[in-house]
């Protein structure tokens, strides 16, 4: 194949990518799983009198 022809096919191929990603990422089923994960770095880790 001719070398613009290949570049064409993986520029389109990963736009396609990056679309699907964010449109996964923006379904409203997965705002709770990222409210979860956005808290992780504010959780208290360190438990009263437990081990560290």
């Amino acid at each position: 194949m001719i070398p613009g022809v290949v570049l064409g096919v993986v520029t389109a191929t990963m736009l396609v990518a990056f679309i699907g990603v964010a449109v996964w990422a923006w379904l409203p089923g997965r705002r709770e799983g990222f409210a979860r994960a956005a808290a992780l770095p504010l959780a208290d880790d360190a438990q009263p009198g437990g081990p560290r």
